[in-house]
């Protein structure tokens, strides 16, 4: 209150107390803190910031337990044991385990599977393709079969096939364009065989490289193969040909790398084809084989094994490398988790719903799901999901964790019964020798069925319980005083159950002398 009551010689405007507002800020584990930063949260979202209020309901989606993998093109895509499933119906199988997923044209490409998903008929078909019989007849511009399998259910125009197996005229055991395929005949480009009739065994095949990750980019296949240091891209349009040289502008790709280390990961950024090592990144420019040109950068890469971490947010790649997190949009990648200070995270998956950056990491043997607000840049710590896969449908982010369960993880509801938690860097209680914190001040938001408790710890003591409130009928807003006893330092820790809303912290000075 005012002071010229007691002290009525002293001017108006000299106040025995000061109060400030302080300014909550997020997630910080690093030594570099400041007051209103925390140390710990669970299951805070901050969606209204600068309110922190409690993050929505998430919902299982029950029809896919034992889920290995998932991805989304216009609907949900998931791998439970060999099933692939589309929107919740089994269209084909692939092998279990963990995927890479890209879309090219109409197929949803299956890797390492080198399978695809068909769009439009809503079938699982392979990239590749081999049929072989006894004996064919080779011409200058065909090879004709019989006995064979329908080479129309293997093959079509504008594929790239390798002939083996020829002995008569060896020079025939070579690569072949498709112009045109009927059950027994092939048609390939003029002058390409040297006329022979072959017995043996003769085997055509559509192969695709060993890649160890793809990614899509300009309706182009994309990879890396670290066995043979060399990037690849499929013809235009097609995943399922990678060794097609005609000299035209749709024609497959591939540059051999003589860069250090491993690749860890490629990804699509704009116009141009990200491929990321440790320490190094390859930027893929050019819109075809005859102008691609490929740019190296010695700047943070991705850590090895977080490869599904990376997610483009408005045209800014965010990913983990070996120092942190990065954001990049060209040229130097930013570091944007400075907050975690020497934590030490990997594996780490992320995901996005448009708006904030999700992230599942390791440190050591326990998980976080961090989530990272692109605007505020402000990170907070949900639970301990591990997440193995994420998948956006419009707003909609679904992740799949490690026990194999999918999750909405959003479902626009609040969550009657969430367990909550924040608790606030330690502040300490004089500031300038002058003026020491007297009180803190929270205003909060407490609803029907739900409460909230706040705790204090003073110095080096324990934490005792200094305020409790139960939600009532109307969503009023209480402001909760907290008396701060004598001492260097102290702790502040809020938690309940169900939807609350901190929406602001501020304190109370005593002014002078404390001697």
């Amino acid at each position: 209150g005012r002071c010229d009551m007691s002290y009525p010689d002293l001017p108006h405007n000299i106040r025995k107390y000061q109060s400030e507002v302080v300014a909550i800020r997020g997630l910080n584990l690093s030594d570099n803190t400041q007051d209103g930063d925390l140390c710990e949260t669970r299951n805070i979202s901050c969606r209204r910031y600068p309110y922190f209020s409690t993050r929505r309901a998430r919902s299982k989606l029950t029809p896919y337990a034992n889920a290995t993998a998932i991805t989304a093109w216009e609907k949900l895509v998931v791998v439970q044991g060999t099933n692939l499933l589309y929107d919740g119906a089994v269209v084909g199988q692939v092998a279990e385990g963990a995927k890479q997923f890209a879309v090219v044209n109409t197929k949803l490409v299956i890797w390492p599977d080198k399978k695809y998903l068909d769009i439009k008929t809503l079938t699982v078909q392979s990239l590749t393709a081999e049929a072989s019989g006894a004996g064919a007849k080779f011409e200058a511009d065909s090879i004709t079969v019989t006995g064979w399998s329908d080479l129309t259910t293997q093959f079509k125009v504008g594929d790239t096939i390798s002939v083996s197996g020829c002995t008569v005229q060896t020079c025939n055991n070579k690569n072949a364009y498709i112009k045109a395929v009927e059950a027994g005949k092939i048609t390939v480009t003029s002058n390409c065989f040297t006329a022979a009739t072959e017995t043996a065994t003769i085997t055509l095949s559509r192969s695709v490289p060993d890649l160890d990750f793809i990614c899509e980019s300009e309706n182009r296949l994309w990879g890396c193969c670290n066995a043979d240091k060399t990037i690849y891209a499929s013809a235009l349009g097609d995943p399922t040909n990678f060794f097609t040289y005609e000299g035209i502008s749709t024609d497959s790709y591939a540059v051999a790398v003589g860069s250090e280390g491993n690749f860890t990961g490629c990804a699509k950024l704009s116009t141009s084809v990200l491929f990321w090592k440790e320490n190094v990144l390859h930027k893929m420019l050019g819109s075809y084989p005859a102008e691609y040109a490929l740019y190296t950068y010695n700047v943070e890469g991705l850590q090895a094994g977080c490869h599904k971490s990376m997610q483009v947010v408005n045209e800014t790649l965010f990913y983990k490398g070996l120092h942190g997190i990065y954001a990049y949009s060209g040229g130097i990648p930013a570091l944007v988790s400075r907050q975690f200070g020497d934590h030490e995270f990997t594996d780490a998956v992320g995901g996005t719903d448009g708006v904030r950056y999700f992230l599942s990491v390791k440190e050591g043997a326990r998980s976080r799901l961090l989530a990272y607000d692109i605007q505020d840049g402000i990170w907070l710590e949900e639970d301990t999901t591990a997440a193995v896969d994420f998948a956006r449908i419009g707003k909609d982010m679904y992740f799949l964790d490690s026990s194999g369960s999918v999750y909405l993880a959003d479902t626009g509801e609040e969550d009657a019964s969430i367990e909550w938690l924040m608790e606030f860097v330690p502040f300490y209680a004089t500031i300038n020798y002058r003026k020491r914190i007297r009180k803190l001040f929270l205003r909060v938001t407490v609803p029907a069925g739900a409460w909230l408790r706040v705790e204090a710890r003073f110095d080096s003591g324990v934490w005792c319980e200094v305020g409790k409130i139960a939600g009532g009928p109307c969503d009023d807003v209480f402001t909760m005083p907290v008396q701060i006893a004598r001492c260097d330092k102290f702790g502040l820790r809020v938690s309940g159950v169900g939807p609350c809303c901190l929406l602001g912290l501020s304190r109370e000075f005593s002014l002078g002398s404390d001697k």
